[in-house]
């Protein structure tokens, strides 16, 4: 595990965060995190860009899996990699239908975090249940 992605999964296990003890890591949802976190890092932009795209990727690589959801956010400008990976369950925490997919059951979790050339950290987290 990449050290970005032990350090958001570390804050989010510290906060008990739901998805983390329900859920187990999924390469093909990591995968797919880790990918939409360095877009979002190299076009200094955070947000869903082309989530029907991933999603409709996702069914096809899992195909018993149902329900793919995806959380966005990013840092503060002055935050490290650790502030950064704290920052990022207290904006999920913010809107309910984040938080919901955060802080919810599932069957298979992926985070990831990128670090922007305007020195913000950009995450993704998509979660996925089994049919």
């Amino acid at each position: 595990m990449n050290i970005d992605v032990e350090l958001l999964v570390t804050a989010g296990r510290r906060r008990g965060v739901l998805s983390l003890a329900t859920g187990k890591q999924n390469m093909i949802l990591q995968s797919a995190a880790q990918a939409h976190a360095r877009y979002q890092a190299e076009h200094r932009k955070q947000g869903h860009q082309h989530w029907n795209t991933r999603v409709t990727w996702l069914r096809r690589k899992m195909p018993d899996s149902s329900e793919h959801r995806e959380v966005c956010a990013e840092s503060w400008p002055e935050n490290t990699i650790s502030e950064a990976a704290a920052e990022m369950y207290k904006s999920w925490r913010q809107s309910p239908g984040h938080w919901s997919a955060v802080n919810g059951r599932c069957d298979f979790w992926g985070y990831a975090m990128a670090f922007g050339s305007n020195g913000v950290w950009y995450a993704c987290g998509i979660f996925a249940d089994l049919r």
